[in-house]
């Protein structure tokens, strides 16, 4: 995988992170977790990853992805590829500002942009959500805002051409990267 940004989206405890990482290994492409740029403020305010953040938390995050997004366009070696994660919904308009935002991102490294759609089934994200291992990186582990989320939001809606969804609930998070690598290798030849 050259040159590609990989872009999972999914609700929290669906295994975002844990997928990137199966991805990473395979190919060497860098993870640019939501956590990633979340924890240095989430670290400094206390989060818990159970009890609410206060809103005044979103701009200082904003801050911190408008640098890391700059430093890939501006300073990352061009054949590099990327892994992003979010939990992007369709009704905030921060959430589409910041997926177009790596839509432009790989546009400005004519990259490969690849949106995939991770489903899961709402019982098994509910158990996944409260793992302690998502605690130790400040992620949400209430499995009742899991569930409001769920309820309340619906993911994104993706109309690229390159956009995947895949539902993960019966796959091992190594089936899962076989399966997102495939459908790259599909795109690239394309």
């Amino acid at each position: 995988m050259k040159n590609t940004i990989v872009y999972l989206i999914a609700y929290a405890g669906t295994g975002k992170y844990t997928i990137a990482k199966e991805i990473a290994a395979l190919t060497g492409a860098v993870i640019v977790d939501s956590q990633l740029i979340n924890n240095p403020v989430f670290s400094v305010v206390g989060a818990d990853g159970k009890t609410p953040l206060i809103s005044s938390v979103w701009p200082k995050i904003e801050s911190i992805r408008r640098i890391i997004l700059d430093t890939i366009a501006e300073l990352a070696q061009p054949g590099t590829s990327f892994l992003f994660t979010n939990e992007l919904y369709e009704r905030k308009s921060m959430d589409r500002r910041w997926y177009e935002d790596v839509a432009i991102l790989a546009t400005k490294r004519n990259a490969l942009l690849v949106p995939v759609i991770l489903r899961c089934e709402p019982e098994e994200i509910y158990r996944r959500v409260s793992s302690p291992e998502r605690a130790m990186r400040f992620k949400e582990t209430n499995a009742d805002r899991t569930r409001e989320n769920i309820r309340t939001y619906k993911l994104l809606r993706i109309g690229h051409p390159n956009c995947l969804e895949l539902d993960i609930t019966h796959l091992s998070p190594l089936q899962a990267a076989h399966a997102i690598l495939a459908h790259v290798e599909k795109r690239t030849i394309s």
